[in-house]
């Protein structure tokens, strides 16, 4: 009865343990396939437009090393338009394939990502430290003779000839330089003079000692440097607007009381309900817009042997960084209010400074206006931002004595430059043009009542 029993409880005891060993086999299969996975990440470089082939790392964030985290910022990668920064897809331990101030392709492994490490480990040392630590610096080869390899008696001679051990060839072993040689090279016509006594100086009036006001500057007095790929742009896009372009520079002078006015009068309320200041920018875009559309030439541009007149009122607002300068633009600005003018420069020139400009931040303005008046300049000849037509050129306002019904006023006055292409706007079409933004500028209410 027993032995029954027993082999009842064997086989249930059998049963039982296949059942376990079945339910475990759908844990082991994951882990195999996860074993059989690369470990190692490749960074590469991402798409940044549809235009842009390569750009130029000009910082690495994290070190060859370090442990990085998912979202952790690894470089920042700079073309001819724009910069933009590039984080990690993943968790691990960081390798740098790519320096700074390398040029890479889009797609190209610049960095692998152990994901495979579990953290703790020190940065890696760079090859150029291990290599300095591995082997001390060897000792410079030997340049032939020197003093210490002459013979007493070619020392003598030597020196009764004014030579040295780099004037002599030496013929001795390793180079030691012996009496035949001196003597040799002293046949040869290569002695010196001896030094004879000096004369005595003859007696003249003194110089007078000029005291030096500084000292030259420490370092190299002169250094280089490659471009970066955004100033190559800017570099290639002024010569381009210089080389195909017919640029004219006009000036006027604007009073800017009335603006003035207006924004000491409204200044808080305007700050209270839209949370941003009012500038004199939002003026001058509106302005520009207004005479854009009095005088659509400079709304136009030739593109071939057509011209392409725009429709639209796209303005383009100059900002310069500390890679250079860019212009981000403000689109259809003819539907924005002063407040969205503001609101709208402000978060261009925020992601300028940043470096969060996108390509479409910086395609398709229809005209472009540049404030040099923030760095203190009071009157200069903008460039064209090809393949526009014209540009407006702001500068510093300096109260000046004008005259006003008859009586001579100090009045802040500010110079303005419309630069322009003179093989589509004619010299006539260029001054109305300007003559309208001073005129929407000294009377902003025109630009309100849409008069």
């Amino acid at each position: 009865m027993r032995c029954k029993v027993c082999v009842r409880l064997f086989r249930l005891y059998r049963s039982l343990k296949s059942r376990f060993r079945a339910a475990e086999l759908p844990d082991a299969t994951p882990k195999r396939a996860k074993e059989d996975v690369d470990p190692m990440f490749e960074v590469k470089v991402p798409e940044v437009g549809e235009s842009i082939s390569e750009g130029e790392i000009v910082t690495w964030f994290k070190q060859d090393g370090d442990m990085v985290q998912v979202d952790d910022e690894l470089f920042e990668l700079e073309t001819d338009k724009i910069t933009a920064t590039v984080a990690a897809e993943v968790a691990g331990k960081l390798s740098i394939k790519k320096g700074v101030d390398e040029v890479v392709a889009i797609h190209e492994i610049v960095a692998t990502i152990d994901t495979s490490a579990t953290g703790g480990d020190a940065p890696a040392a760079s090859k150029a430290s291990e290599a300095e630590t591995a082997a001390p610096a060897s000792a410079p080869a030997s340049s032939g003779a020197s003093g210490d390899v002459m013979s007493p008696a070619a020392r003598h001679h030597a020196a009764q000839h004014g030579l040295t051990s780099g004037d002599i060839q030496g013929t001795g072993k390793d180079g030691r330089v012996m009496k035949d040689d001196v003597l040799r090279t002293v046949a040869a016509g290569a002695s010196k003079p001896a030094p004879q006594p000096a004369a005595a100086p003859k007696k003249e009036a003194p110089t007078p000692s000029i005291p030096k006001i500084g000292k030259p500057a420490d370092g190299p007095r002169q250094t280089r440097r490659s471009m970066t790929p955004i100033r190559k742009r800017i570099a290639e896009r002024l010569v381009q607007a210089q080389q195909t372009a017919a640029i004219l520079t006009t000036f006027n002078e604007v009073d800017l009381s009335a603006v003035i006015a207006i924004r000491k009068k409204y200044q808080d309320q305007f700050v209270k309900k839209y949370g941003i200041k009012l500038g004199f920018m939002s003026f001058f875009v509106k302005a520009a817009v207004d005479a854009l559309q009095n005088v659509p030439g400079l709304n136009a541009y030739i593109d071939g042997t057509e011209i392409v007149q725009n429709h639209f009122y796209d303005i383009g607002i100059a900002v310069g960084t500390e890679k250079g300068l860019v212009v981000p633009v403000v689109r259809d600005a003819e539907t924005l209010s002063f407040a969205g003018v503001e609101a709208e420069i402000s978060n261009l020139a925020k992601k300028a400074r940043n470096k969060k400009l996108t390509l479409q931040d910086l395609q398709g303005g229809s005209f472009t206006i540049t404030n040099g008046g923030i760095y203190g300049s009071l009157i200069s000849t903008p460039i064209l931002n090809p393949p526009q037509s014209g540009i407006l050129g702001m500068h510093g306002f300096k109260q000046r004595p004008v005259e006003v019904n008859g009586k001579v006023e100090l009045r802040p006055m500010m110079y303005l430059a419309l630069s322009y292409d003179h093989r589509i706007v004619d010299g006539k079409d260029a001054v109305t043009f300007l003559k309208r933004i001073c005129d929407c500028v000294e009377n902003p209410e025109r630009m309100l009542l849409g008069i």
